[in-house]
């Protein structure tokens, strides 16, 4: 038997909502059910599709089919986009070392 026909539809409904992220609880509110049921269902879930946690669950059931991606995905042989290179930095001018030192005052024995 497949791993597709092993679930029940209860069950397919709470992996879709595990895949949206859902936990236990807002699933429940979401499906008109206990915490408990919705942890029952999780767990003969996990246990169908031999996952260890939610995100296996979810990897294998994308993996097998059992959920489609409803967002449209870029074929994978699209060219990748060309970087411009950004546009060369202005620095202001630099001014001398004499500038510079024009304004201090120097004092006997060095900087305090």
């Amino acid at each position: 038997m497949t791993r597709r026909t092993d679930l029940t539809a209860t069950e397919l409904e709470v992996l879709r909502d595990v895949a949206r992220g859902f936990n236990n609880i807002q699933i429940g509110l979401r499906q008109f059910r206990s915490t408990e049921t919705v942890r029952t269902h999780t767990k003969n879930i996990f246990a169908k599709l031999r996952a260890r946690n939610r995100a296996h669950a979810v990897a294998i059931a994308y993996d097998t089919g059992i959920l489609h991606c409803q967002l449209p995905h870029l074929p994978l042989t699209q060219p990748i986009p060309a970087r411009t290179p950004p546009p060369p930095c202005r620095r202001a001018a630099a001014t001398s070392s004499t500038d510079r030192s024009a304004g201090r005052r120097s004092t006997p024995g060095g900087p305090r």
